[in-house]
């Protein structure tokens, strides 16, 4: 073996020590005075703030005789397939609604925007085309409305509407 490659193995089994100790809060002051360049990682896997809410997408329709039905359950998490923690390409699509449930949200504290924009913007628009598409309609449906449910709590589960759009044709 060269010099050259005992040499590259020695740095990033180095790198790979340090980056493991790194991740304990002991050698976290020590490593990061060092660390000017931030090559060093920092894994956090639980957010320091963690989501205490669910939020869940439902829609109800509108028939011919202007008769309500009941909200239904947008499928919005598909199930895990096995070997999900390793290869999961399905969490994109959950992924990307949850993005639209929480840019909503924001988009709904936004002066500029507020409740009457909303139906101009992208994830809105992205939600409707998800729910008209995600749950099969009522046979005489002429139109459809989506909700956003939040939940909180385990024991005692309280819900809370977060938003309700308008009738939309089908």
């Amino acid at each position: 073996m060269s010099l050259a490659a005992v040499l590259l193995y020695s740095i990033v089994t180095l790198w790979l020590v340090i980056t493991l100790l790194a991740q304990h809060s002991r050698f976290q002051p020590l490593i990061n005075t060092f660390n000017a360049l931030h090559v060093i990682p920092r894994w956090t896997f639980f957010a320091p703030n963690p989501g205490v809410r669910d939020y869940h997408l439902v829609i109800r329709e509108r028939c011919g005789d202007g008769r309500l039905t009941c909200w239904r359950s947008v499928p919005v998490y598909s199930s895990r397939p096995r070997f999900g923690y390793v290869w999961n390409p399905q969490k994109r699509s959950s992924k990307i609604m949850n993005d639209a449930v929480q840019a909503i949200k924001l988009l709904l504290k936004r002066e500029n925007i507020g409740t009457a924009g909303i139906p101009f913007t992208v994830p809105y628009l992205l939600l409707l085309y998800y729910a008209a598409h995600a749950v099969p309609p009522e046979p005489d449906a002429v139109e459809f409305q989506i909700a956003i449910i939040e939940s909180t709590g385990h024991d005692e589960r309280k819900l809370e509407c977060s938003f309700l759009s308008s009738f939309h044709g089908r």
